[in-house]
């Protein structure tokens, strides 16, 4: 009996953290490894989860772990994809090197976005889901910078961006949406899709440590506007409780 324990264990453990791939962006930065942690029963959802500043799959693959301890069908159900960011130069840290999926100042309302290397992560996540079934149910989510890159890609995904895939949540925790004035002008010469926004569920929560509040609140308000359907939680955090309710409702497990 022990010894078939052991097994399963080491066996689990090496197919939940496997080797999909190595990519590369735009300007030939290599990303980091890509790692899985595989649903256990039937595959109704993949989501793809993007870490913060100066961590990696590894720690996404741990950090969703933990979203699965609140409810088992979350962990049977459910195939998390998470790769990692190059390694790039960021301003916010005083230039210092590390993972990061852009360069990133200070967070602000009025910080500059590196747009370039944002959208080239955006070709990331979408080659990542291309790959999945058509039947199961698709989502991003994120924490802090990983969480700004996932609410960016919800908002390129309702004004139209993201060509025919079908996307059906969102998770951004501690996190902001980059480009926000860009998103509203979208939003006002009416290139959003109503009946997309309107599909696309999004979790963002707020600690008020790394994003200033009135900016995360600003971000909810962004994207309600757009008719998308906002849970703004700003006092959740890293719950893994709420996140994972949260996510057993909208994905229908």
């Amino acid at each position: 009996m022990a010894l078939g324990y052991i097994f399963k264990f080491v066996t689990d453990y090496i197919m939940n953290l496997c080797l999909v791939k190595i990519f590369t962006d735009g300007n030939g930065i290599a990303y980091g490894v890509t790692r899985l942690v595989r649903p256990r029963g039937t595959h109704k959802a993949t989501i793809v989860w993007l870490h913060d500043i100066g961590e990696n799959g590894d720690d996404s693959a741990r950090f969703v772990r933990e979203l699965n301890l609140p409810n088992v069908q979350i962990r049977e159900h459910i195939k998390w994809i998470c790769p990692t960011a190059p390694r790039r130069p960021v301003s916010r840290l005083g230039g210092a090197v590390t993972t990061a999926w852009c360069d990133v100042t200070q967070v602000s309302e009025n910080m500059e976005d590196d747009l370039a290397s944002i959208n080239t992560t955006c070709v990331l996540v979408t080659n990542l889901l291309a790959g999945e079934p058509a039947h199961v149910m698709k989502g991003v989510g994120g924490i802090g910078l990983g969480a700004a890159q996932g609410l960016y890609f919800a908002s390129g995904y309702v004004a139209g961006g993201m060509g025919d895939m079908a996307l059906n949540a969102v998770v951004g925790i501690n996190g902001w949406l980059p480009a926000w004035t860009n998103f509203l002008y979208h939003i006002d010469s009416l290139t959003v899709s109503g009946t997309l926004a309107a599909s696309l569920p999004i979790l963002l929560t707020n600690e008020n440590s790394m994003v200033p509040f009135q900016f995360g609140w600003l971000s909810e308000q962004s994207l309600s506007r757009a008719g998308i359907p906002v849970t703004f939680r700003p006092n959740d955090g890293r719950d893994p409780t709420a996140i994972g309710n949260w996510l057993k409702t909208y994905l229908q497990l």
